[in-house]
C-alpha cells in the first residue's frame, strides 16, 4: 500500500497533489550539506539495503534526487518539518536536524511497505505527489524500559530505539534501580569523597546480579546485569543520533532493596539485607534520620548527573509505602535539592509532588489522586509527564491467558483502543502544562526484546499519535484503518507485534507463542492449555 492516507503519526498538515507521483530509481542522489549530512546518512542506509541503489550524498541536486534542507526558520518549532514530493523528486526541510528526521520518517512511511525489508527486492519505488507541513503537539514523547525487574543489553536498548523512532517517539526513560537490581555503575569516590566508606562498587557487584522471579513468566527469572557508565554514554550516544533523549531514574526513597542488600551502612542496623526476587512493591526505604542515606543520594546522582546528556534526573518517589510521611518529605524535599544542585531538572512520579520542587521539576502522573499534580503545575510552575496506568502502561496484559503482562488496571485486558482513546490535557490541566506523554514498560514477566515489543506494539503506536498529532486531528476509527497498514511494514523489520482483533492486518499473524500443546521454542516457552 503506498498512499499518504496511511501516516502514522497523523500529520498537522496534508495535501495530496493531484499530479504524477516520484519514482526514485538507481541515479538519484540524496542532497544534503552541514547539519543535515547525518540524517541524510540514515536515510541513505535505509533506502539502500531495500533497493540496491547507490543513492551518494551530494551538495547540489538535480530531478529525480532527494533533498535535505536546514533552513533558518520554520513554523512549528525545533521538531516542525515540511515536505514537498513531486515527480521531479522529494524535498525535505526543518530549522533543525531533528525536525530533518522527524521528516524522514514520514518520507520512509511514504514508500512502499518493502522499503523496510533488509534485502533488495524488485519493488517499483514510487512515492506519491504531496505537501505536509508538521510539527508536534508535545515535546516530549517516551517510552520507558524497567531494566531493574529483567535487564536489556546495549545492543537490545539499541533495538528497541531504532523501532520506536519511526513514529516519532523521541524520550527513552530507563528505570535503572528497584528492588531487585541495581543497573548502573557507581565508582568508588575516593576516601576523600566517602567519609563513611560506602562500598558504591557493590552496588553493580550484588545488585547487578538480581533479577525479578515470577512464577507465570518465561522463563520465570528476569535476565542479570548492568551498564558501566560507558555503556550507558554508548546508549546515549546511540540514542542522539536517533533523536531520542535518554533520561535515567533512581528510584528512591522506596524500591531500594538492591541497595540495602549492597550497601549495610543504608540500614539503621549496619546489616546488609538480602537480596529479593519478588515483584512485590512498597515494602523497602530508606531511612531519614541516617546521614549516610544523604551522602549516599548525593554520590549516586552526581556521577549519574555527570555522565547524563540530556537535562533531566528522574528520582522516582513512587510506591513509598512503608515510609512514615513525615520521613518522606523529609527525605525527598533533600532528594530533589540535591538533584536540581546537579544542574538537572528533576523528574518524579507524581508522590514527589507532596514536597516543595524546585524550579525546572516535572511530574510524571501515573496513579492516584491527580490534584497534587495540577496545583503543582498551576503554582509551582512544574511541567507534566502524562502517564496515567490506563492510558500509557505499555506491560498490561492482552490476553488473561498471556504469560507475558501483567493485570492490575482496572478496565483490562487492553488494545491498542485504551492507549489512544483520551486526551493528556485533563483535570485542569492544559497543553502549556504538559510536557508530553509517556508509556511505561514494566518488566516483571517481560525477559528479551521479542517480548517487549509484543506488549509495545501496536499499542506505543496509539501513544506516539496522541503525543505528535493534535487532539483536532485524531480519530479513533480513522486511526483503527492506518493502523492495520502498519502491519506489514512491522512483519518486514521482523519486529513482533500482537494482531489485534479488530485490526485487519495486511500481514500474518505474528503471535509470538506456540499453541497449546505444541511443543516449546526457545524464546518463548509453551502456554499451557
Amino acid at each position: 500500500m503506498n498512499t499518504t492516507d496511511t501516516l502514522i503519526p497523523r500529520p498537522s498538515h496534508v495535501e495530496p497533489l493531484d499530479a504524477p507521483a516520484f519514482t526514485l530509481n538507481s541515479t538519484a542522489r540524496i542532497g544534503a550539506t552541514g547539519p543535515a549530512v547525518p540524517v541524510a546518512g540514515q536515510l541513505a542506509s535505509l533506502l539502500r539495503r531495500s533497493t540496491g541503489f547507490a543513492l551518494p550524498i551530494v551538495e547540489d541536486t538535480r530531478p529525480g534526487d532527494i533533498s535535505l534542507e536546514v533552513v533558518e526558520t520554520l513554523d512549528g518549532g525545533p521538531e516542525a518539518y515540511v515536505l514537498s514530493v513531486t515527480e521531479e523528486g522529494a524535498k525535505l526541510a526543518a530549522a533543525t536536524a531533528a525536525g530533518l528526521f522527524n521528516g524522514v520518517q514520514t518520507l520512509r512511511q511514504l514508500f512502499p511497505a518493502a522499503v523496510e525489508g533488509a534485502a533488495p527486492t524488485d519493488t517499483t519505488w514510487v512515492v506519491p505527489a504531496v505537501e505536509i507541513a508538521d510539527a508536534p503537539r508535545f515535546a516530549y514523547r517516551g517510552l520507558m524500559l524497567d531494566v531493574a525487574r529483567s535487564f536489556f543489553t546495549v545492543e537490545e536498548v539499541k533495538e528497541q530505539i531504532d523501532v520506536m523512532t519511526q513514529f516519532k517517539l523521541n524520550a527513552l526513560h530507563l528505570h535503572l534501580t528497584d528492588d531487585q537490581a541495581w543497573r548502573i555503575e557507581i565508582h568508588d569516590p575516593g576516601s576523600a569523597g566517602n567519609p563513611s566508606g560506602l562500598p558504591y562498587a557493590k552496588l553493580t557487584g550484588v545488585g547487578g546480579q538480581g533479577a525479578v522471579e515470577v512464577s507465570t513468566a518465561v522463563p520465570p527469572r528476569g535476565n542479570s546485569g548492568f551498564y558501566t557508565q560507558q555503556d550507558f554514554r554508548d546508549i546515549q550516544a546511540y540514542a542522539a543520533s536517533k533523536n531520542v533523549l535518554v533520561v535515567p531514574e533512581i528510584d528512591l526513597p522506596g524500591h531500594v532493596n538492591a541497595a540495602l542488600a549492597a550497601i549495610p551502612q543504608l540500614n539503621p542496623d549496619s546489616q546488609v539485607k538480602p537480596m529479593s526476587t519478588t515483584a512485590e512493591v512498597g515494602w523497602s526505604t530508606l531511612t531519614a534520620d541516617l546521614p549516610a542515606t544523604y551522602e549516599f543520594v548525593r554520590e549516586v546522582l552526581n556521577q549519574l548527573a555527570a555522565i547524563t546528556d540530556g537535562p533531566y534526573l528522574h528520582i522516582g518517589g513512587d510506591e513509598a509505602h512503608v515510609t512514615g510521611h513525615d520521613d518522606y518529605v523529609a527525605m525527598v524535599q533533600q532528594f530533589v535539592q540535591i538533584g536540581a544542585e546537579t544542574g538537572k531538572a528533576v523528574v518524579g512520579w507524581n508522590e514527589f509532588a507532596a514536597v516543595d520542587l524546585p524550579e525546572g521539576a516535572v511530574i510524571q502522573y501515573w496513579h492516584g489522586a491527580f490534584e497534587p499534580t495540577v496545583q503543582q503545575a498551576e503554582k509551582g510552575g512544574s511541567q507534566v509527564i502524562m502517564s496515567p496506568a490506563a492510558n500509557t502502561y505499555l506491560d498490561q496484559k492482552y490476553d488473561p491467558a498471556s504469560p507475558i503482562g501483567l493485570s492490575w488496571v482496572e478496565g483490562g485486558p487492553f488494545t491498542w483502543s485504551e492507549y489512544y482513546n483520551w486526551d493528556p490535557a485533563q483535570g485542569g490541566l492544559n497543553d502549556q502544562h504538559i510536557l508530553g506523554v509517556e508509556g511505561p514498560l514494566w518488566t516483571e514477566t517481560v525477559r528479551n526484546n521479542q517480548q517487549a515489543q509484543w506488549l509495545l506494539y501496536p499499542r506505543a503506536v496509539s501513544l506516539a499519535e496522541v503525543a505528535w498529532s493534535g487532539q483536532e486531528v485524531r480519530n479513533a476509527g480513522d486511526f483503527r484503518r492506518r493502523l492495520g497498514a502498519l502491519g506489514e511494514r512491522l512483519a518486514q523489520q521482523g519486529v513482533v507485534f500482537q494482531e489485534a482483533p479488530d485490526v485487519e492486518w495486511s500481514a500474518a499473524s505474528m503471535w509470538p507463542f506456540p499453541e497449546a500443546g505444541t511443543s516449546s521454542t526457545p524464546e518463548y516457552g509453551t502456554i499451557e492449555a
